[in-house]
């Protein structure tokens, strides 16, 4: 009974989405390690950001990201960064001749 209720609790109505749509929280939620935005999977649709704050997911799904299960990832700014950091660092590390 305790799974039951504890599945029920993590499915809940979405309040920006029309109608009556329910979410269904990731079991896994994609977050920056370097700046923390999140990738929100279920925002597809044209105009809308693909990471956005944990405030802003607060918001539209209605639940903390902190209470979810994080995998961390980079988002696509921050990648950029870590990777021209690396080659600058590889660079400096060849051997000179």
């Amino acid at each position: 009974m305790a799974m039951k209720e504890t599945a029920m609790q993590r499915i809940r109505e979405a309040p920006s989405a029309p109608g009556r749509e329910t979410f269904i929280p990731p079991t896994l939620l994609p977050i920056c390690c370097t700046c923390g935005l999140i990738r929100d999977d279920t925002r597809f649709s044209p105009g809308r950001e693909l990471w956005i704050t944990q405030r802003t997911y607060r918001k539209t799904h209605g639940m903390n990201p902190a209470d979810l299960a994080l995998s961390h990832t980079y988002c696509p700014t921050c990648f950029r960064k870590v990777e021209e950091t690396m080659r600058q660092d590889f660079k400096e590390r060849e051997p000179m001749p």
